[in-house]
């Protein structure tokens, strides 16, 4: 049933393919069958509480938040989960206007049909201690300024935030069925004590056999998925340790914002491991070897490197749970487009040759490629750097690597520049949007660097794409 608001969402531009896709959409959903279970999942909401209303009251925004619930009702889900950081600075006004928009949506938790739609929800880290991190140095220990930061915080009262929000009783480790599937959900922090509850719940949970349960928490599970800000995105093990008994274990998590068009947000070993992204913006390659001049500026202090676009993604996805498989819907909420196409994940896992463990999908993965004929075009200008003062500088451009299609996708660019012989600097450059539909990705990318970042002189600029498992051939240009 199409409501009189559904239809005004798509009034404006572009208004009769919307509409054809909304209606090819819904048919679609009604003529094929229906999965066993379908579910709507989310991460890293980060809600922030800046005294304003709607779409202004946020680090990402209640406006994002409420059309990816809605998308959800559209496809008719059983469960909504929410991995976690749902208030930004872990204040409970945050937490509330979360519960408000989920009632507005999925009144007393029903969906277009009457159905009970359950809420799969946990607290993440921002939700439980992001209060206390205005706190340095000697305001930490000032009784004061404590008890300031602590006003309205959900941490020290995550059980009366939780009902006041939500309407239900907290537990640090619960579980819940959906349609006889189990889903055991620990909050940030209790993750080490999944193990204990399902053996003290075992009878009831019911987890061995080959229907697939589910795990939601915050963090990675140590040693599963990657994630380009390294071991903070991970918990300290006890959970691996648990699944790796249940090859028909799924493990929902957040945390780390990867995108998911990134092949490696989907792992499989002994059991499998999804990232659930986020809906405030997108991990772009920074940090160690994966330093980007365009990632996250507070990482560099390189006055002309590029901002980052991460805030123009905002992911999640729908998920059909079949006797022998998931298919994955990612859906990029920043364009109201699906991201890539459907994946389809076996499960239960096979621990001794998983469809999706990253060797596996290596040897899948195509190799990036750039368009046949293209180069690199360097060129001298002078402008403004990001501090806005005026210098000499060095801009280097070329075609984005997008011809290897899906399987090529690129993640970023190594450009390293030769003199004489000599490599004389080397840049990682983030392929911009390189999260979004492949059809939306720029045509072509550039490097701005100062001039005085190499030697005087004739200059070769060699670019090499790389992907998520395998590098392309490179191209170049001289200056």
């Amino acid at each position: 049933m199409n409501t009189r608001r559904q239809f005004l969402q798509f009034a404006g531009g572009g208004f009769a393919a919307a509409w054809a896709t909304f209606h090819a959409r819904a048919l679609a959903d009604v003529a094929a069958p229906r999965p066993p279970l379908r579910l709507g999942v989310v991460s890293d909401i980060h809600i922030r509480d800046n005294g304003k209303t709607e779409n202004g009251y946020v680090a990402g925004s209640t406006g994002t938040f409420r059309a990816a619930l809605e998308y959800f009702r559209e496809r008719r889900v059983d469960a909504v989960v929410i991995a976690g950081d749902m208030a930004d600075t872990g204040k409970m006004s945050e937490l509330d206007r979360v519960g408000q928009v989920w009632r507005e949506v999925f009144p007393d938790s029903k969906g277009l049909d009457g159905a009970r739609v359950e809420p799969v929800f946990v607290y993440g880290n921002h939700d439980r201690l992001a209060w206390k991190w205005p706190l340095r140095g000697a305001a930490a220990k000032d009784p004061e300024k404590v008890a300031t930061a602590r006003k309205g915080a959900i941490g020290g009262r995550e059980a009366e935030a939780w009902k006041r929000a939500f309407g239900l009783e907290w537990q640090p480790v619960y579980s819940v069925k959906v349609k006889g599937y189990t889903f055991l959900c620990a909050h940030w922090g209790y993750e080490k004590d999944i193990p204990a509850y399902a053996a003290a719940h075992a009878a009831e949970l019911d987890l061995h056999g080959a229907r697939p349960f589910f795990c939601v928490q915050h963090p990675h599970p140590k040693g599963t998925l990657f994630s380009y800000w390294g071991k903070g995105a991970e918990d300290g093990g006890q959970l691996t340790e648990f699944l790796k008994d249940y090859p028909n274990a799924v493990s929902f998590s957040g945390h780390s914002h990867m995108g998911l068009t990134d092949d490696r947000s989907v792992w499989q070993g002994a059991f499998t491991a999804v990232n659930t992204c986020t809906l405030l913006q997108i991990s772009t390659p920074y940090g160690g070897e994966w330093q980007c001049v365009n990632s996250r500026r507070k990482d560099t202090t390189a006055a002309r490197h590029m901002a980052a676009t991460s805030r123009k993604g905002r992911q999640g996805m729908v998920m059909d749970v079949w006797p022998d498989r998931l298919e994955i819907e990612r859906r990029e909420f920043a364009l109201g487009e699906v991201a890539g196409p459907v994946r389809t994940v076996p499960v239960p896992a096979n621990p001794a040759n998983p469809v999706y463990g990253y060797a596996a999908q290596a040897a899948r993965a195509g190799t990036p490629k750039f368009p046949v004929g293209a180069a690199v075009y360097a060129r001298r200008q002078r402008g403004a750097n990001t501090k806005k003062a005026l210098e000499d500088q060095i801009v280097v451009e070329f075609p984005s690597a997008v011809a290897g299609g899906e399987k090529g996708r690129v993640l970023l660019y190594e450009i390293a520049a030769i003199s004489e012989g000599r490599q004389v600097g080397v840049w990682k450059l983030a392929q911009e949007l390189h999260f979004h539909p492949l059809g939306r990705v720029p045509t072509s990318s550039r490097l701005v660097i100062g001039a005085d970042e190499v030697p005087a002189g004739a200059l070769t600029f060699r670019v090499t794409p790389v992907g998520f498992f395998h590098k392309g051939d490179p191209i170049s240009g001289t200056l």
